[in-house]
């Protein structure tokens, strides 16, 4: 394979977030993390209307977005491999999961992440802020000129309705969000190790005080692993790194035709489905869950990604 989605797709990784909490505060969200599903990363969708066009999108100019995010959830990294891909600018806020704080009072009842604030204008739900963005003119001009650029003898060129709408890319979507995604909690916090470990990015976040690194990364973990066993028991996983060996599986094979094809799009672009496989698995980056799935499994999936 020539061309790798890590080439297609560029990650930014600075951090611009700030945080005001105390530990009533934090013991008080434990508590209400632990008895609520809301803890949960969720794909959802909003009143928003992706017709809606932005001020500045509607001109012609990029958007100014602000994207309030955590930094482990898979939701959020689709979101972020869509922005990274047609390469648009944005301030990632962190959102500190037991107080959001962040997103007091200005975000109204919705306290879940992703949400982007494009043009001032707040978006709720990683399926919501890419139907925004891929509705802007900026985007699509921007991806059509990619698209044209990246064109092979072999494949007609990639088009809009191909790469949102397509059947094959509605299906790989809805793979990684309906399972892949899933199965990242119970591999990522199956143990309170693992879950004290995948709570590590607190230490990058510069406007985090030791006191609130500390306390968030210890609340933090814990509550994820509690949510994690709930995961477990809904979905009857009983060997979490199977399901997740299992669920690759698939997406090698019927994805990827195992190792035919350079990218699930079937072309020599990568579609909506590819990049949202891929912000799944670069949402665990740097720890053994991702070792497991990319490095050490190897074949097809490791070329496809790297």
């Amino acid at each position: 394979m020539n061309s790798t989605l890590r080439s297609f797709v560029g990650h930014r990784i600075s951090v611009h977030s700030h945080y005001l909490t105390s530990k009533k505060q934090q013991q008080l969200a434990l508590v209400s993390a632990l008895q609520s599903p809301s803890w949960t990363w969720t794909w959802t969708s909003s009143n928003f209307s992706a017709a809606r066009s932005f001020s500045a999108a509607s001109t012609g100019q990029a958007p100014d977005i602000r994207l309030y995010q955590y930094h482990i959830c898979p939701f959020c990294n689709i979101t972020k491999s869509v922005l990274s891909y047609a390469k648009i600018d944005y301030e990632k806020v962190e959102v500190n999961p037991l107080t959001k704080q962040e997103l007091k009072p200005w975000s109204g009842d919705y306290k879940k992440v992703p949400i982007a604030v494009i043009d001032e204008e707040q978006v709720n739900g990683s399926e919501q802020i890419i139907d925004a963005l891929l509705n802007t003119p900026n985007v699509q001009q921007y991806l059509q000129s990619r698209w044209n650029d990246e064109s092979s003898e072999k494949d007609a060129i990639m088009t809009m309705q191909q790469f949102q709408n397509s059947e094959n890319s509605q299906k790989w979507m809805r793979y990684a969000v309906d399972d892949l995604a899933a199965l990242l909690y119970p591999n990522i916090c199956g143990t309170l190790g693992d879950s004290y470990d995948a709570f590590s990015y607190v230490k990058n976040v510069d406007s985090f005080t030791a006191g609130q690194k500390l306390s968030t990364q210890m609340l933090g973990s814990l509550a994820m692993y509690f949510a994690a066993s709930r995961v477990k028991s809904k979905r009857n996983i009983t060997d979490e790194k199977k399901a997740l060996e299992e669920a690759l599986d698939k997406f090698e094979d019927e994805g990827l035709d195992s190792g035919k094809l350079s990218f699930c799009s079937g072309t020599s672009t990568p579609d909506l489905g590819d990049l949202a496989v891929f912000g799944v698995l670069y949402s665990v980056n740097g720890l053994q869950a991702h070792t497991d799935s990319i490095q050490l499994r190897g074949g097809p999936v490791k070329e496809w990604y790297d």
